[in-house]
């Protein structure tokens, strides 16, 4: 079959669709907005996913200057790019046939975000108000849940330290040692990596999910490292197995792996949106004036996708919603929530965002493997964009369903 790829910036009736509302961006795939229906696949060539390995991650809270962005700001806007999680970042945003490199190169970042944390943390801070802007980077949220508790501080350094000793870095190193082999000898017979990713899969998605869902930072450190991980080492064995053809194996390990990894991405959702004023215990709570500067729209949707109460609500559920959280933060009530928890919810916000978005991205990686199944190719290499196609973010036209 003839593989129908285009450039998304060319295809003006695709970002014409994103930005009135009737497509949406879900992961790597876009959308029907009314009817969930995938209208297109995104594709990175080889230099778009180098460049995008390369960037500096942008601040927690969006705006990210035009240096940072690798994407035109009406593509940014279109595909709800402006303000995402950093952690969702150690995925691929498309299917690409120099994922490897690129998930290795993000793994790093993990290391290095726990050593500069670390060092924050020792050092000790107060106030973050005159910061806010600047925080950037995967695990930046926890100086927001720490702020203005030294002995908390101390404990996450603690944390940290003991994290480096654990099975956790440990494997996630193993995973990425095999990536980096991988991506270097790319024609090198799959069985070994395909095991290591198989083994640190399985043993970081049980770090994953084995504590129990709080708003705890020591607890939420750990989950979100061997989620990151766990995302990662599932990537890597759905994109080996497609690679050398074995695309049905690919097919349900994705189908196990997705269902699972949004189950928990749930579990935390109703857990940190939970609230004893029930007009709060909501996604929507952050669409109000008090939140407006700290946590975009688009992030507002994104948690909405993994919360149990708020997934399938109307547009006038929606609004009642957002009213009912705004007079609610209007009464003598809030007078109770001091700057300490409006921060600690920003963090929050920054957290359920990783876990939609990777959801999203390995949900797209399923699709893209049905996509194989059904275009009845050899390896997924097949429908990849050869390595000398023009930067930029490519779409594939989605076959019949």
């Amino acid at each position: 079959m003839l593989i129908d790829t285009t450039l998304l910036v060319n295809d003006s009736a695709i970002i014409q669709g994103l930005l009135n509302g009737s497509l949406k961006r879900f992961g790597g795939v876009i959308r029907d907005a009314a009817t969930g229906r995938i209208v297109r696949h995104l594709l990175e060539p080889l230099s778009l996913t180098k460049k995008l390995a390369d960037i500096p991650l942008p601040p927690m809270f969006g705006g990210a200057s035009s240096k940072l962005n690798p994407f035109p700001q009406i593509l940014s806007s279109a595909l709800q790019l402006n303000q995402i999680a950093a952690a969702a970042s150690v995925l691929n945003l498309g299917v690409s046939i120099a994922g490897f490199a690129y998930m290795g190169y993000k793994l790093n970042q993990i290391q290095n975000a726990l050593d500069n944390v670390q060092k924050s943390l020792e050092a000790g801070f107060n106030r973050l108000e005159e910061q806010l802007e600047n925080l950037s980077g995967q695990l930046a949220y926890l100086h927001l849940l720490v702020e203005h508790n030294r002995q908390e501080q101390q404990r996450i350094s603690q944390a940290i330290s003991e994290l480096h000793r654990a099975i956790l870095i440990k494997e996630i190193a193993n995973l990425r040692a095999v990536i980096l082999d991988r991506s270097r000898y790319p024609n090198s017979p799959a069985r070994h990596a395909l095991k290591v990713a198989s083994r640190v899969r399985m043993v970081l998605s049980d770090q994953a999910i084995q504590p129990v869902p709080n708003l705890d930072a020591q607890t939420m450190l750990i989950v979100d490292v061997a989620v990151q991980g766990w995302a990662v080492a599932t990537a890597t064995e759905a994109y080996l197995l497609l690679e050398i053809g074995q695309i049905e194996e690919a097919r349900q390990l994705l189908a196990l792996e997705v269902s699972r990894f949004k189950d928990i991405a749930v579990q935390w959702a109703d857990v940190l949106l939970a609230n004893e004023r029930s007009q709060l215990a909501t996604t929507y709570r952050f669409a109000t004036p008090r939140f407006q500067e700290h946590v975009s729209q688009e992030r507002i949707e994104r948690i909405s996708y993994i919360s149990s109460v708020d997934k399938l609500l109307s547009k006038d559920q929606i609004r009642r919603k957002k009213k009912d959280a705004e007079l609610e933060f209007e009464m003598s009530y809030s007078s109770l929530l001091d700057e300490k928890w409006t921060h600690q919810q920003i963090a929050v916000a920054e957290y359920l965002d990783a876990f939609s978005e990777l959801s999203a991205r390995l949900e797209s990686l399923q699709a893209f493997a049905d996509l194989c199944h059904r275009s009845n190719v050899k390896s997924s290499r097949g429908i990849l964009p050869r390595e000398n196609t023009e930067s930029g973010l490519y779409t594939l036209k989605a076959s019949e369903q």
